[in-house]
């Protein structure tokens, strides 16, 4: 179109006895006034920030989205995929801001700054919590995932034009969390938690044998609506085996690890999953967040025993159990999965 239009601009009679400058100057006046328009046809729809705030308890939360309009098209199940996580909202990830802990949908959830997703399917949505923040909305990890949350569902009888967060006071230490477009409404209730949460606290096992203590010190997790092996435990990646602060392990003896040997000092512990067989890494870095790990400071890697548990277990466990004098098994349990392995002091 542009080639013809020049074409066309250059056989205008007016223009063949002209000084040369003068057809230029034409000629690209000519195709600014062609491209221009065009550039103007391309520009994608703006679509806008918007924010939504409330404070319960003297406490500010605040979400936090881009606000896309139907524009008369089909939303739910085309541009709202069912089935895949949805950036709920439009260009950067939607956030979630709290000065409070909340206990939301029955999850707690400390105060700190989340990206918020959902799951939609046509019966049933759920909420993503998730830890990973300040990304476009269509970056996902849920490796990241604090929570997932069931949301209560209904229709409409009214068309909502724009993607509509509402936070809703019912009280002065609750309230409820709306989401509405198209003819769909989902709504998730919420209170400020009396007392401070930690998602993952701290927690400690340990095991005196022929007078040697070993033990180990590590984040523990909870399921929180989540899948966990094969998600937040991503198979055929090395897995930080707690959370937050590397899980350590301290033995005042020389053992045998699944038939290596472990001089006494302390290790962090990590783990290489997979559907059929883990790894127990010990790793002789420490201090570290479980998130760093560097592969050449390896001591040793110790195949375990897989079994499948007959109920699920909610908040990630390791424990440390006699089998003898001078032996013991170390376990790590979640979900409905077990590993171990044997040791024994040197």
């Amino acid at each position: 179109m542009l080639k013809a239009g020049l074409i066309a601009v250059l056989h205008r009679p007016s223009l063949m006895n002209r000084h040369p400058s003068s057809i230029l100057l034409v000629l690209l006046t000519s195709s600014c006034m062609m491209i221009v328009p065009s550039l103007f046809a391309r520009q994608p729809v703006s679509v806008p920030r918007d924010s939504v705030q409330a404070i319960i308890d003297g406490k500010r939360i605040l979400i936090e989205y881009g606000r896309p309009s139907m524009r008369g098209r089909k939303i739910m199940g085309d541009f709202v995929p069912y089935n895949k996580v949805w950036r709920t909202g439009w260009g950067k990830a939607t956030t979630l801001m709290t000065e409070a802990d909340l206990e939301l949908g029955g999850m707690e959830i400390p105060r700190g700054v989340y990206t918020l997703y959902t799951l939609p399917s046509e019966t049933q949505w759920k909420l993503i919590i998730n830890k990973q923040t300040g990304q476009w909305g269509t970056i996902y990890n849920p490796q990241q995932d604090l929570a997932r949350i069931n949301m209560e569902k209904r229709r409409l009888t009214t068309p909502v034009e724009k993607l509509t967060f509402v936070l809703e006071r019912n009280g002065n230490y609750s309230g409820v969390l709306r989401i509405e477009w198209e003819t769909t409404s989902l709504s998730l209730p919420f209170s400020v938690s009396p007392v401070p949460i930690i998602a993952s606290p701290r927690d400690s096992v340990k095991l005196i044998l022929a007078g040697k203590m070993i033990s180990v010190n590590y984040g523990s997790p909870s399921v929180r609506g989540r899948r966990i092996m094969g998600s937040v435990v991503p198979y055929g990646k090395v897995w930080r085996t707690g959370a937050n602060e590397a899980t350590l392990f301290v033995t005042e003896a020389d053992l045998i690890i699944g038939g290596t040997v472990v001089p006494r000092g302390a290790y962090s512990l990590y783990t290489l999953p997979s559907r059929a067989t883990w790894w127990l890494i010990i790793n002789k870095e420490m201090g570290q967040s479980g998130l760093v790990y560097h592969r050449n400071l390896d001591l040793a890697r110790v195949k375990m025993q897989k079994r499948t548990l007959p109920t699920s277990i909610d908040r990630f466990t390791v424990s440390l159990k006699t089998t003898g004098n001078t032996a013991g098994v170390l376990v790590l349990e979640w979900e409905r999965t077990s590993v171990s392995v044997a040791f024994r002091i040197r």
